[in-house]
């Protein structure tokens, strides 16, 4: 993996909880880590949810190799939160690839 590909910067994000002003837990999300990325868009498809068309696009953003990550996270690039699908280690601990989908109404 050459760094010069990785050349956009995404922000991962993990699921927490937040207390409002009641005392109640409220989920939201934090910063697990901003990274740099090459982004590889794979391929685009359209499928029926509750009787409404949804646009999904998949999306592979390669890092380098960063410990604790995991499908319930995701990514956040160019305005736009990808949830993460899939993992895929790159290499001997040299990266990862993240296989992401973009959802849209």
């Amino acid at each position: 993996m050459r760094a010069g590909e990785l050349d956009r910067s995404i922000v991962i994000e993990t699921p927490t909880e937040a207390q409002d002003d009641y005392g109640g837990r409220t989920p939201t999300w934090a910063t697990f880590a901003t990274v740099w990325a090459k982004v590889m868009p794979a391929r685009g498809r359209e499928s029926v949810a509750a009787d409404q068309v949804v646009a999904l696009a998949d999306t592979v953003f390669r890092i380098y190799w960063l410990s604790g990550l995991t499908t319930k996270m995701r990514v956040s690039y160019d305005g736009q939160l990808y949830d993460i699908a899939h993992l895929a280690e790159i290499g001997r601990r040299e990266g990862l690839d993240l296989m992401a989908t973009l959802r849209r109404a």
